[in-house]
């Protein structure tokens, strides 16, 4: 992540999803729990663990802040049937953290050259 703002948004949103796929696990739907853990090992293999280059780390960031949006937004979609004003506070949640996702993807060259 090449500023302190768009990380801040990559952990609120990581934060936000595992709340939303634990109370799925809670109400005995377990599959997005497994899911969420799977992309977790591996986001954060290819992000802190494996010798990356800056540059793929550069990129690697805000495309799972993308999918961690897209996660969020499906479960705002998913929840206009039980509260229509919780489904728009997730899009809208969601809505921010791909734009975030997207400005950290275009800046990706200038915090190489710094």
């Amino acid at each position: 992540m090449n500023s302190l703002s768009h990380g801040f948004f990559f952990l609120a949103g990581l934060s936000w999803l595992l709340c939303e796929v634990c109370a799925d696990a809670g109400a005995g739907f377990w599959t997005p729990l497994w899911l969420f853990l799977v992309g977790f090992v591996v986001m954060f293999a290819i992000m802190g663990c494996l010798p990356v280059s800056e540059n793929t780390i550069n990129t690697a960031g805000p495309v799972f802040t993308l999918i961690i949006a897209a996660g969020i937004a499906f479960y705002g979609v998913e929840s206009f049937s039980g509260s229509v004003l919780g489904a728009v506070l997730r899009l809208l949640g969601a809505v921010v953290i791909a734009v975030m996702g997207v400005i950290s993807l275009l800046g990706r060259e200038k915090a190489a050259a710094h």
